[in-house]
């Protein structure tokens, strides 16, 4: 199963990064996606899509905040009809820049938790990603480390790792903190976190499980799909480095986000672009999400991969992901803040 899902991604990212889906019927309706999700992942989904309603689809990929730019210099002459993207950070960001449009889908609502959706439905979760804290056994206490405020404390001083403060997979995090303790509690938390570096951030979230394994830290904030990847993956050493650290979830409730879309504001078929988002809701698409990414499936029910199994399970924060994603403002503050103190 492992080697028909690799054979798999390796011919999808031999694929053009503007992927043509040629129609099987003699609609003249097609459908235009951008997109910051890999070719390898979309690519089964578009020609399932493609064989089950014989619509034609033009999926167009690049980072998030050009796709956004980009709609906004469009504007009223864009023929995307979709937005799919990574992280609550930036679809609330689309929907702020007026590029989404409100679609209430009764299918969608009865399939997706409400805390994975947009009330007034500006976007809609497809898949989750969790994230968790790693840790080398030996080297640290089991019981020094049982949640995200644990990352402050004075024993882990030296001995933390993060990415970028300000990528929005933290800011995203440190607004879900700021929902839960509050901007005062969140800024003293974020300074010791801070203090407790083991090096200035960087890199990747794959980078951070690396340096564990080097012994440049102890403990590093890692989202769990990239963990999970790097124990299922090709690459020999990262298996090793990945099975070398163990993880925790934080107990007094996990920071979930996730991926997900919305339809265009100037969407020229509105329909058929939740017709899509209906699709990836479906049980098959979100088993493929599941397979070909680790993610765990937006939709209750969905198994997830065994990799993701053998983490465990875990309980997630229960603030919907709207509110959280209105305290990114005063993350942000934050983290400028702190991240500019001589």
């Amino acid at each position: 199963m492992q080697k028909a899902g690799n054979a798999m991604i390796r011919f999808c990212t031999i694929l053009i990064v503007t992927l043509f889906v040629t129609p099987i019927s003699a609609s003249d309706e097609s459908l235009v996606i951008y997109g910051s999700r890999q070719q390898a992942l979309m690519a089964p989904l578009l020609q399932a899509y493609r064989a089950s309603r014989g619509v034609a689809v033009r999926y167009v990929q690049d980072k998030s905040d050009q796709l956004l730019q980009r709609l906004a210099e469009e504007g009223d002459a864009s023929s995307a009809d979709l937005l799919l993207t990574a992280d609550i950070g930036v679809l609330e960001a689309a929907r702020e820049m007026g590029l989404l449009q409100a679609k209430q889908s009764q299918l969608l609502s009865s399939l997706i938790p409400a805390k994975y959706r947009d009330p007034q439905g500006f976007w809609y979760g497809l898949s989750l990603r969790a994230r968790m804290l790693l840790y080398v056994p030996g080297r640290i206490p089991r019981f020094e480390l049982r949640d995200y405020a644990d990352l402050s404390s004075s024993a882990l001083k030296g001995r933390v790792c993060m990415r970028d403060l300000k990528h929005v997979y933290n800011q995203s995090l440190i607004a879900a903190l700021v929902a839960r303790w509050g901007e005062k509690r969140v800024r003293a938390w974020l300074s010791g976190v801070i203090s407790n570096l083991a090096r200035p951030p960087q890199g990747g979230d794959r980078d951070q499980v690396r340096a564990l394994a080097k012994g440049e830290c102890d403990v590093a904030v890692v989202n769990s799909y990239y963990f999970a990847m790097m124990l299922d993956g090709d690459n020999e050493r990262d298996r090793e480095v990945a099975n070398r650290v163990s993880r925790v979830w934080p107990e007094t409730g996990v920071h979930v986000n996730i991926s997900g879309g919305g339809v265009t504001h100037h969407s020229p078929h509105p329909q058929l672009a939740i017709d899509f988002l209906e699709f990836l809701a479906g049980f098959d698409s979100q088993r493929l999400f599941a397979e070909l990414n680790h993610e765990y499936p937006a939709v209750l029910g969905v198994p997830v991969s065994h990799t993701l199994m053998r983490l465990g399970a875990f309980e997630a924060d229960f603030r919907p992901l709207a509110l959280i994603a209105r305290q990114r403002e005063k993350a942000s503050k934050v983290i400028h803040d702190l991240s500019n103190t001589d």
